[in-house]
């Protein structure tokens, strides 16, 4: 179905990376970016509201991802539609990133939370 994965340059994939922009959802991702292992990126998801309705046959709410310039994931990351993930941050291992990191912040957690700022140099 349609939807845009745009990839900048000197992206680092590991093994076992998920990219879904399906159903009218967006991913963007920048320059210089890692990302670690059995990472999830998906724009869209399936919605629910509909209790008369299988949630399988309910439409999809779209979304966009941004992930700006160098940025590092982490292993088994998952990040949801409706995120960006600002310049330098980083998401620890195992975290679930349900709202925006902003720029040279290091989040971690289930949902992600900030951990510390990087130090600007």
């Amino acid at each position: 179905m349609n939807g845009a994965i745009r990839i900048g340059n000197h992206v680092s994939l590991a093994s076992n990376v998920t990219i879904n922009a399906a159903c009218r959802g967006v991913i963007e991702i920048g320059n210089d970016i890692m990302i670690g292992p059995n990472c999830v990126l998906r724009s869209s998801n399936h919605g629910f509201s509909l209790t008369g309705v299988p949630m399988r046959k309910q439409p999809h709410q779209p979304g966009i991802i941004r992930i700006c310039d160098d940025v590092w994931l982490g292993a088994n990351v998952a990040v949801v539609g409706k995120v960006t993930i600002g310049k330098g941050a980083i998401v620890g291992a195992g975290s679930v990133v349900t709202r925006d990191v902003g720029p040279f912040k290091i989040v971690g957690g289930v949902p992600a939370k900030l951990i510390r700022q990087r130090s600007l140099s």
